[in-house]
């Protein structure tokens, strides 16, 4: 997304939680591209009023020169998620690999969204992303662990990478 040097842009983040608040403040005050203020003051959003009768009823509480007003135009930038899948095959029973799963999902702090559906949301340096995960045992006693990882990169190649290297190498271990 190319911008012009004059463009500014007001962000609302909803947040659910003081963590979720905490890590877009952070991000806000630690961005070093171009400038980043916290407008001072009173501000609101107004849709469908009379702008002019609004601004001319504000005008009569405070200065003119301290007022300020934008007129807002969605801004939705060109950003995609991606998603990326994870097949390892191990060698136990399927209890154990669940076990493992839960060992691998708590090392990374996950926090469980949906229990039916063996779904995750993570937090990393990286940022945020989904994970779910389906175990399905064959007749041979091989249990195929499949790990799906949605999110905007870099979290997904980053958390890839880590269960990749963990089933890989609990599947090694098995195996022995």
């Amino acid at each position: 997304m190319a911008d012009g040097d004059d463009e500014r842009y007001l962000y609302t983040v909803q947040y659910d939680g003081e963590a979720e608040r905490k890590r877009v403040e952070y991000l806000f005050n630690n961005w070093d591209e171009g400038q980043i203020n916290t407008p001072s003051g009173l501000v609101r959003t107004a849709e469908n009023v009379d702008h002019e009768e609004l601004y001319e009823q504000v005008a009569t509480k405070v200065p003119e020169d301290q007022i300020e007003v934008h007129r807002l135009q969605s801004a939705t930038p060109d950003v995609e998620s991606e998603t990326i899948k994870i097949q390892q095959e191990v060698e136990a029973s399927i209890d154990a690999v669940e076990g493992f799963l839960d060992y691998m999902l708590s090392k990374k702090k996950a926090v469980l969204q949906s229990a039916s559906r063996n779904e995750y949301e993570m937090y990393t340096k990286k940022g945020r992303a989904d994970v779910s995960y389906t175990l399905r045992e064959s007749d041979s006693g091989t249990v195929t662990v499949g790990v799906r990882v949605t999110g905007v990169p870099p979290a997904p190649s980053f958390l890839a990478d880590f269960f990749e290297t963990e089933l890989s190498e609990y599947a090694a271990s098995q195996s022995e």
